[in-house]
């Protein structure tokens, strides 16, 4: 059998950081004697973009991961290229998500795959018949088999980032994957149907072996755990630890997917603390009880607050997550979390607007007490200008969920919820500043005096979204 060439592409988002579901599948293919694989990282390096573009086109097979938030990069990408002849496979989220209508309305790509593919992938690239590859979907939309899920997470490779365009010799902040899955029932949250309700975790050596690898290999350091839910057994965590602390303490890193309040204890928190963990999210979604309680996180906002209030007294830095929209919302409520975020002190608050994505129970709320005002979809279309609101209800309408919404995230900070990905440095700064009249004038000096104390924070960060 001749080689086969294949090019996985990450395209450009407002998230940077390496994708850590092309890194298991490039290690994965990369098993294979007769399959080479190259990632172009349009995410991370955005440089040499029509060379780069060229070089896709001398590979057999193009794969891109698909995301709801980068779903109109990819189909502008997918023109640019006119790839002609060449298979084109669509994968990630937004292919679990919504896979059978994305391959419906955009029939130049050939296949799809839904869920984890680490292993039905490379099979399907060796010509295994189609009948027999789980998560696989035609360019009809017509599904093939059920997606299955990898049991055994300790036998996959580990990511190889080394086939990444953009990483050299060095990694910065390393995505660290040590479970997958989530069996709660969150109304507002699709995790459970893209990474499937059952939580399937590593064990704490190949973890620690993965880490020792890098520090090597790439001279990590710095490592962030992306999982949904890392500390879902708490013993593991515990373990995982103890064991950097005997094996290496020279490790900084954090939690910035979040951490459920309700599988955290005070023992655990200082071990994370101790082992180098600087800082945690948390889901708080409201500090509105009658909010708080309508989505059904199965945890109460009292363990919320204890959690965020105990990892504060070990020192570690806290991010809370707020959601604008829930049921019961209104625009006073949310001012009130605002309220809230500013006497907790949390190390950061972002404010973010509900979407409902299909197969939640939000989703099916919205449609009953609810207006749509745009497919859930468009919400991360591309385009500079207002937030999307997706939908409306009569006790919170769109003008107010638009203007709390700058409102809230002005207030503590969060500039870059005014700024657009493809303006310039001088007019993301010019919107900044008419930002912080606009919805917070009262208080600019307070503005002031934060940017002075966090100056080349914001100017690292500015150039990086810039560059």
């Amino acid at each position: 059998m001749a080689e086969i060439t294949i090019a996985l592409i990450d395209v450009a988002s407002i998230h940077r950081g390496l994708n850590t579901g092309l890194g298991y599948l490039a290690s994965s293919i990369a098993r294979e004697h007769d399959i080479q694989v190259n990632v172009f990282d349009f995410n991370n390096r955005r440089d040499s973009i029509k060379p780069r573009l060229e070089e896709i086109k001398n590979h057999d097979v193009v794969g891109f991961s698909v995301k709801s938030t980068v779903l109109s990069q990819v189909l502008n990408l997918v023109q640019t290229l006119s790839l002609n002849n060449k298979r084109m496979i669509a994968g990630g989220p937004h292919i679990t998500l919504d896979g059978i209508n994305f391959m419906r309305e955009n029939p130049v790509f050939d296949f799809a795959f839904q869920g984890e593919a680490e292993y039905s992938f490379p099979h399907f690239l060796k010509g295994e018949p189609h009948d027999r590859i789980p998560g696989l979907i035609s360019r009809d939309g017509s599904v093939h088999n059920r997606p299955e899920r990898i049991e055994k997470l300790d036998l996959l490779p580990f990511p190889a980032y080394e086939k990444f365009d953009s990483v050299s010799e060095h990694i910065s902040n390393y995505p660290l994957v040590t479970s997958r899955g989530c069996p709660y029932n969150c109304t507002f949250c699709c995790v459970k149907r893209v990474m499937g309700r059952k939580w399937i975790a590593r064990s704490v050596p190949n973890i620690i072996e993965e880490l020792s690898y890098v520090k090597k290999r790439f001279g990590v350091h710095v490592f962030n755990i992306q999982d949904d839910n890392f500390s879902m057994d708490i013993n593991r965590a515990k373990e995982f630890c103890e064991t950097l602390l005997q094996k290496d303490s020279t490790f900084t890193w954090s939690c910035p997917n979040g951490v459920r309040a309700d599988r955290l204890d005070e023992e655990l928190l200082k071990l994370m603390k101790r082992s180098g963990c600087h800082a945690i999210a948390i889901g708080i979604e409201s500090s509105n009880a009658e909010e708080f309680n309508s989505v059904k996180k199965g945890e109460t906002l009292e363990q919320v607050i204890w959690a965020a209030q105990k990892a504060k007294e070990t020192g570690m830095e806290i991010y809370g997550n707020f959601i604008i929209g829930l049921p019961h919302s209104t625009l006073d409520s949310v001012r009130q979390a605002v309220t809230f975020a500013k006497e907790k002190q949390f190390n950061s608050a972002i404010f973010n607007l509900l979407v409902p994505f299909p197969g939640t129970e939000i989703y099916d709320w919205v449609k009953k007490e609810g207006k749509l005002l745009m497919p859930w979809q468009e919400a991360y279309m591309q385009g500079a200008g207002r937030p999307k609101i997706v939908f409306e209800t009569p006790e919170f309408p769109k003008e107010e969920r638009e203007k709390v919404y700058f409102e809230a995230n002005v207030a503590l900070h969060n500039y870059f919820s005014l700024m657009d990905e493809g303006d310039s440095l001088l007019k993301n700064i010019l919107k900044v500043i008419a930002g912080i009249w606009t919805y917070d004038r009262k208080n600019v000096g307070r503005h002031i005096v934060w940017f002075i104390k966090n100056l080349p924070r914001v100017f690292r960060r500015l150039i990086y979204k810039n560059r």
